[in-house]
C-alpha cells in the first residue's frame, strides 16, 4: 500500500545450589544458540510462522506455527529462459535459510518480480490487535515504496497495512496503514544489513520496532483490517514496489507482543545468524537490458554513481577499479564521484569479497558530456505595487552552473548586470510603478560550454485593486515580510480572497451540485482563532462528507513562482477542523501546492498538508518521503501550522512547537521545477499546479472541513522565535543605536508608542509616532513601551 502520496513507481551464586539446578542456571546465562530462535518465536504463539527454510525448488512457504494451516504459494518470476529465477531459496539467513527477492527488467521491457502469496484468512487479518514480525536485508536502495510484507485491500481507502522500504539513498523502513493515517518512518534501511522489523497494533495504537527499539507510535483510529491475501516480498494489490533483498522468519500474531518480547526476539536473532557458505555475487540477469553495474552517461560536474546489487554471506567487502587500477578509498558497495571531462569513456568494475570467495562484476563505461540546457525560461509577469516579484530559470548541464541576471530599462536595448543577482531565481521586493516595463534576462554558464543568454521577461507593475490596512495580527505577520498573505476575512458573498501584501489573489470556489455552485460550502465571517485578534475566518464545508467526496468549498490561487520558491521557504496557516471524518481513508487537504502529471504517476513536485483519519496532521513533500506530526486533533480547536525548509531540513510546527524531528529536504522539488517522467519540464500554470487552500491541487483526496484564516507564504525559513510570536500574536518593540540616537521599530498598526521618564510610569502616548521612530539623545533616560491596539 502506498503512503498517501501518489509516489512515482520505478524493493551468576552466593547460595550453594544443587548440581542440577546450578547447571540449569549456567545454561540460562549462555548466549542463545542458533537453534533457539524458532523456539523463541513459537513460544510467543504466532498464528502463522514462515521460517523460510525451504530448499531451492520448493513451491510452498510452509507455515510452521501450531496452526500449520496458512502455508503460502511461492510465486516465482519466470525468467527469459522459462526457468524459475527468483526468489532464490536456501540462502543464509537467521538460523539457517532465507529467500532472496530480485526485481529486473528484461529485453522486452517486462518487469520481473516475485513474492509469496497467502490466501485471505480473518485469522491473519484481525480487526483487533495483531503483530507482524520479520527479518529483512535489503540489497539496494529502493526506487519505489518496496514492500517487505503486508496485506492491503484493493479498493479505496485500501484497508490493511504494509511494511516497506521507502525511496532514497538511503531510504527508510516504514509502516503504512493508509486508511488509519499511520505512516511511521523510524530508521534508515541499510543495504546488506539484517534488520528486525516488528509492527504492533494493540487495538488502539500502532508501534513500529526496528532492531528491538520502538521507532514511533501513532493512533490507529480508523484502522480497517484487510480483506485480501497476505504477501511477503511485495504487495501487488497496493501497487507498491517489490522488495529487493533477503527476507526470513516472518511471523503473524493475533495479539500485541510486548516490548520485552520483541527485544528478546531481536537479541536471540542476532545470536542466530547463519554461517552457511554463500560466495559473493553481483546480480546479472541473463536476458536483462542492463548489466550490473550499468554504463551511464552524465553531465560534466554532476555526480556519477555506480550502485550494483551484490549478494552473499556477510560481511561483504568491496574494491572498485577504474581503467583496471584500484581506486583509493573506494571500498563501499556504492561508488559515487563528481564526473569530469577527463573521466569520459573510463571503465569501472568492483570486486566483492567475503569469507567464501570473491567475484568481479561486469565492466561499466562512464560517458561524460559537456552541455548546457535551458529547461524553462523566466516568464513575463504582472505584479501589484509593493509586492514581491520573482523570475526563475531552470537549467541543467555541466556543473557548476552560474547565473548572472541583467536589467534593461530601455525596452531591451541595453542590459546591465544586477549586483548580487547570481541565483536561479531573481527576487524583487516592493516593486513600484516606475519599474513597470523593465526587462530581466539571465546569462547561464558552465565550465567548458558556451553560455546561454536566456530571452528576457517583462515585469508589469499595476496599482493594487484594493489596499488592505493591516493591524493587529495582520501587522505582526506583515512585519516578517511574507510573499503572500491571505487573511480570509472577506465579507459575505465575496468572490476574491485578497492577498493583503502580494499579487496573488485567490478565488472562493464553491462545490458544484448538479452543475450549480452550492454557496453553502463557503461560510464567511466565522469567528477566528488567533489570540488577541478580532479578524474573522472562512469556513469550508463539504456537501457530501465521507470517503473520496472531494466536494467542498476551497480557495484556489493560480500558480506563481513566488508561491513555490527555491530553498529556503515557509508556509503557515491557522485551521479549525469541524470534523474528524469517518475514520476510513478520509484525508482532508488543508493546503497544497503540487503538480500532478496526471497519468497516474502522482505529484512529481510540490507539497501538501492534510488532516489524517487518525487525528493528526501530516506534511507531505514531493518526491521526498512523507512524514507525520503525531498528535491529537480535537474538533473545534484552532491549530497554528507552520512548515519551514531551510535547505537542509523540513520542520513542521504545531502551535509554536516543533511537532517532528527535522526531516531531510534534499530530495524535494518545488512545484514547477519538476521534471516529468517523459523528460519534459513542468513550467507551472496548469490548473492542477495551483496553490490551494482546502484542497489538493489536483483535486485528489477530500476537501478540508473546517475554518481557515491567516495563511502566508515566505521566501525564507521562519525562525522558531518568529513562529512562537505568530502563535501567541506577540508584538515586539526593538531599539537600535544609530550614532547618538536610537531607532525604535515595531510592526506598524499593532500598537501605540508610549514613553515615560520612569520605568514604572506613568506613560503617555508619543504623538504622531510611527515606525521607525528616532529618539534624539537628550541626556536623560527615557523609557518606551508599546500599547497594543
Amino acid at each position: 500500500m502506498k503512503s498517501p502520496t501518489n509516489s512515482v513507481t520505478k524493493r551468576f551464586a552466593a547460595v550453594p545450589l544443587l548440581f542440577g539446578a546450578a547447571l540449569l542456571f549456567l545454561c540460562l546465562l549462555l548466549p542463545a544458540s542458533a537453534q533457539d530462535y524458532h523456539a523463541t518465536v513459537l513460544s510467543n504463539n504466532p498464528a502463522a510462522f514462515y521460517e523460510m527454510q525451504e530448499a531451492p525448488g520448493a513451491g510452498t512457504a510452509i507455515d510452521s506455527s501450531s496452526n500449520g494451516t496458512f502455508s503460502g504459494t511461492i510465486q516465482y518470476d519466470i525468467g527469459y529462459n522459462g526457468t524459475n529465477d527468483y526468489p532464490v531459496l536456501g540462502l543464509p539467513g537467521i538460523d539457517t535459510n532465507a529467500y532472496l527477492f530480485h526485481v529486473y527488467s528484461d529485453s522486452n521491457a517486462e518487469t520481473h518480480v516475485s513474492d509469496i502469496a497467502v490466501s485471505y484468512s480473518p485469522t491473519l487479518n484481525p480487526q483487533g490487535p495483531f503483530t507482524a514480525e520479520c527479518w529483512a536485508r535489503p540489497t539496494s536502495d529502493a526506487n519505489n515504496y518496496d514492500a517487505v510484507m503486508g496485506s492491503v485491500s484493493g479498493t479505496y481507502p485500501q484497508p490493511g497495512w504494509v511494511i516497506y522500504q521507502t525511496p532514497g539513498t538511503p531510504g527508510f523502513w516504514a509502516l503504512d496503514c493508509q486508511n488509519a493515517g499511520v505512516f511511521l518512518v523510524p530508521a534508515s534501511a541499510v543495504k546488506n544489513q539484517w534488520t528486525h522489523l516488528v509492527a504492533v497494533y494493540d487495538g488502539a495504537n500502532f508501534t513500529f520496532y526496528v532492531n528491538g527499539v520502538s521507532g514511533g507510535t501513532a493512533s490507529g483510529a480508523g484502522f480497517l483490517a484487510s480483506t485480501a491475501g497476505f504477501y511477503i516480498g511485495g504487495e501487488p494489490i497496493a501497487a507498491n514496489g517489490s522488495f529487493e533483498g533477503y527476507i526470513t522468519e516472518v511471523a503473524i500474531y493475533t495479539n500485541a507482543l510486548t516490548a520485552a518480547q520483541i527485544l528478546n526476539d531481536y537479541k536471540v536473532g542476532t545470536n542466530s545468524f547463519s554461517t552457511n557458505a554463500e560466495p559473493p555475487q553481483v546480480l546479472e540477469d541473463a536476458g536483462a537490458v542492463n548489466t550490473d553495474p550499468a554504463s551511464i552517461t552524465v553531465n560534466a560536474g554532476a555526480a556519477a554513481t555506480f550502485d550494483p546489487i551484490s549478494i552473499g554471506s556477510t560481511p561483504l567487502s568491496y574494491q572498485w577499479y577504474s581503467n583496471n587500477v584500484a581506486v583509493a578509498g573506494a571500498t563501499s558497495s556504492l561508488l559515487s564521484f563528481t564526473a569530469t571531462g577527463s573521466a569520459n569513456n573510463s571503465t569501472f568494475y568492483v570486486i566483492v569479497t567475503n569469507n567464501f570467495g570473491s567475484t568481479t562484476s561486469q565492466v561499466a563505461t562512464l560517458t561524460v558530456i559537456s552541455q548546457l540546457l535551458i529547461n524553462s525560461a523566466p516568464m513575463s509577469i504582472t505584479r501589484n505595487v509593493g509586492s514581491y516579484a520573482a523570475f526563475h530559470v531552470t537549467a541543467s548541464g555541466t556543473a557548476p552552473l552560474a547565473y548572472r541576471w541583467s536589467l534593461s530599462t530601455d525596452n531591451g536595448t541595453t542590459f546591465n548586470p544586477i549586483a548580487g543577482a547570481t541565483n536561479e531565481t531573481l527576487w524583487l521586493s516592493n516593486v513600484q510603478l516606475s519599474q513597470s516595463g523593465n526587462k530581466y534576462s539571465v546569462l547561464v554558464s558552465g565550465p567548458g560550454v558556451s553560455p546561454s543568454n536566456v530571452p528576457p521577461a517583462t515585469l508589469t507593475v499595476q496599482p493594487r485593486s484594493e489596499n488592505v490596512a493591516l493591524s493587529g495580527y495582520g501587522a505582526v505577520v506583515a512585519a516578517d515580510r511574507p510573499v503572500a498573505f491571505w487573511q480570509l476575512n472577506e465579507p459575505n458573498g465575496s468572490s476574491t480572497a485578497i492577498d493583503a501584501v502580494g499579487s496573488f489573489d485567490g478565488t472562493y470556489t464553491f462545490a458544484v451540485t448538479n452543475s450549480v455552485p452550492d454557496t453553502s460550502t463557503i461560510l464567511y465571517g466565522v469567528t477566528g482563532g488567533v489570540p488577541n485578534d478580532t479578524n474573522t475566518a472562512v469556513g469550508l464545508v463539504s456537501t457530501t462528507p465521507g470517503i473520496g467526496s472531494g466536494a467542498g468549498g476551497t480557495i484556489q490561487i493560480p500558480w506563481a513562482p513566488e508561491l513555490n520558491p527555491d530553498i529556503p521557504w515557509s508556509v503557515e496557516t491557522w485551521v479549525q477542523p469541524t470534523s474528524l471524518g469517518n475514520n476510513g481513508g478520509d484525508y482532508r487537504l488543508v493546503l497544497s501546492s503540487a503538480y500532478n502529471e496526471g497519468d497516474g504517476a502522482g505529484p512529481v513536485s510540490g507539497w501538501y498538508i492534510y488532516q489524517q483519519p487518525n487525528g493528526s496532521f501530516a506534511f507531505v513533500p514531493q518526491p521526498a518521503n512523507a512524514f507525520v506530526s503525531v498528535g491529537s486533533i480535537a474538533v473545534g480547536n484552532w491549530y497554528h501550522l507552520v512548515v519551514t525548509d531551510d535547505g537542509t531540513n523540513f520542520n513542521f510546527y504545531i502551535n509554536g512547537i516543533l511537532g517532528t524531528a527535522p526531516y531531510p529536504s534534499s530530495d524535494f522539488i518545488a512545484n514547477g521545477d519538476g521534471i516529468n517522467a517523459d523528460g519534459t519540464v513542468e513550467l507551472g500554470g496548469l490548473g492542477n499546479a495551483m496553490f490551494a487552500i482546502g484542497q489538493r491541487s489536483d483535486g485528489a483526496f477530500n476537501t478540508f472541513q473546517g475554518n481557515v484564516e491567516d495563511t502566508a507564504v515566505y521566501n525564507y525559513a521562519l525562525t522558531p522565535k518568529q513562529i512562537q510570536n505568530h502563535f501567541v500574536n506577540a508584538i515586539s518593540l526593538t531599539i537600535t543605536p544609530s550614532g547618538k540616537n536610537a531607532i525604535l521599530n515595531w510592526p506598524a498598526g499593532t500598537g501605540t508608542l508610549q514613553k515615560s521618564s520612569n520605568v514604572n510610569g506613568p506613560y503617555s502616548n508619543v504623538g504622531g509616532a510611527t515606525p521607525p521612530y528616532t529618539n534624539a539623545a537628550s541626556g536623560s533616560a527615557t523609557f518606551y513601551r508599546l500599547l497594543r491596539q
